[in-house]
Formats: structure tokens, sequence, C-alpha cells
């Protein structure tokens, strides 16, 4: 039951889903305590787009629109959440010259270039990436994959919740606390079973050595330029955490394919 709680805590957090507020009856509004349900709350998240890309199977659209209907589901489904964090990460890390200066664009709810391209770049890379998976897997096979998606790359965001400070006192991130090691690799285990069985039917055993392999890589990369940046974490980039997972995620599993 405490698992049930967390997951729609997590969602609540994570989407525009509605939520009723009985699952937060005595809880003191720390988001770091529900992290190992974040992959729970990602497979659900992903349950909206999982059925505009059967809808679309169903009616034979072409696999680029097809793509583009299940991205755009997420990102109505997240209200942008992710995209958001992504932007502003790009602006503040290369748009300041110094930690304060990054910072501070990061919190502007203004774009510019940098996030803008960052923005394009990874709608782009998404939806061609899902279309050429749909080329070569089964509808139902395709569901699998958007779901392990969904639930594997928040349990990256988890881990990468975990291996930084808070780079800025008072902020989203700082105010919801840090996980604990113990939530941190619950949700790391549960990612990984989602991934392998998403993944491994559609593309065997291959498509998951791949894409774990890739998102590891990408997730080290991205905390040593967060430290190097900022000096740690902060909500924006828990939301560019989750875009590059799954980017990296179904980069692997088409290599495969």
């Amino acid at each position: 039951m405490d698992l049930v709680k967390e997951t729609m805590r997590a969602l609540a957090f994570l989407s525009r889903l509605p939520v009723s507020t009985r699952w937060f009856d005595g809880h003191d509004g720390t988001l770091s305590e529900n992290v190992r349900a974040f992959p729970l709350a990602g497979m659900i998240i992903a349950l909206p787009a999982s059925l505009a890309l059967l809808v679309a199977a169903a009616l034979h659209l072409p696999d680029i629109i097809t793509a583009i209907l299940v991205v755009i589901t997420t990102i109505v489904t997240t209200g942008a959440l992710h995209e958001d964090g992504l932007a502003d990460v790009a602006d503040g890390f290369y748009g300041g010259s110094s930690k304060e200066r990054r910072l501070e664009i990061m919190k502007d709810s203004s774009i510019g270039s940098y996030g803008t391209l960052a923005l394009i770049i990874s709608v782009l890379l998404r939806t061609t990436l899902l279309a050429t998976m749909l080329d070569a897997v089964s509808p139902m096979q395709a569901v699998l994959v958007v779901i392990a998606t969904e639930a594997a790359s928040r349990a990256a965001l988890a881990r990468f919740w975990q291996s930084l400070p808070s780079a800025r006192a008072g902020g989203v991130s700082d105010k919801a606390g840090i996980p604990d090691e113990d939530g941190s690799n619950f949700a790391l285990v549960l990612g990984a079973i989602l991934l392998a069985i998403g993944y491994g039917l559609a593309g065997g055993l291959w498509a998951i050595v791949l894409a774990a392999g890739l998102t590891a890589f990408a997730h080290y990369a991205f905390v040593a330029l967060c430290r190097d940046k900022i000096g740690g974490q902060t909500g924006d980039t828990l939301g560019a955490m989750q875009q590059i997972a799954t980017i990296s995620l179904l980069l692997g599993l088409v290599i495969a394919l």
C-alpha cells in the first residue's frame, strides 16, 4: 500500500494526470521519499501515449505520424515538465559564464536560443527514433517499448537526483530533499526490470545491453557536466536527465534493431 501511495504522489509531481488529495493525507510534502515509485509513475504516464499508438496503428497511419502523436501525447500528459527543464538547462549552462549567472538564467521563465534548439533537437530525435522503431516491431511490441522507456528514463532521473547535492538553496529539488540510496537503488532495479521486458521482447538481449549502456554513459556524462557548470542539481536538471535518458534508451534500441 505504501508503494501505491508513493506512486500516486510521484505521478502528481511528474505529470498533469489528476491525482486525489487523499494520497497526500499525513504527507509532509517531501518528494524524495517517493523516488522508488518513479518507474511505476512512468508506466502510468506512458498509458495515454500507448493508447494513441494503438489507435494510430489501427488506422494504419504512417509511422512518422504515429511517432509524432506519441511524442505530443507524452508532452501533454506531463505538461512539458521535462522539456521545460531541458530548455532551462541548455540556456543556463551555455548562456552564463559563472555558476551564479547560470542558475539565474535557469530560473528565468523566458527561453533563449540554446533552449529553443535543445527542444527542437529533443523532439526531432525522439520522433525519428520512435518512427524507426515502429517500422521494425509490431504495435504491441511498440507499446511495451513506450512503457519501458517512460519507466526506465524516470529510474535514471531518480539515480541522477541521488548522485548530486542541490545546487540552489530553496529550489524545487532542494525543498523536496535528496533521495536516499535505498530508494534510488530500488527505482533503478525496477526500471531495469521493466526495460529488460519491453526492450527484450522488441529487440532481444542486444537491445537491452545497448540501451542500458548508452543511458549509463549519458547519466555519468551529465552528472559530470552538472557538477562542472553549477556544482550540483536542480529541478531543471532532473527534467533534462529524463529527456537525455529517453533519447539514449531509444537510440540503443534502434541501433540493435
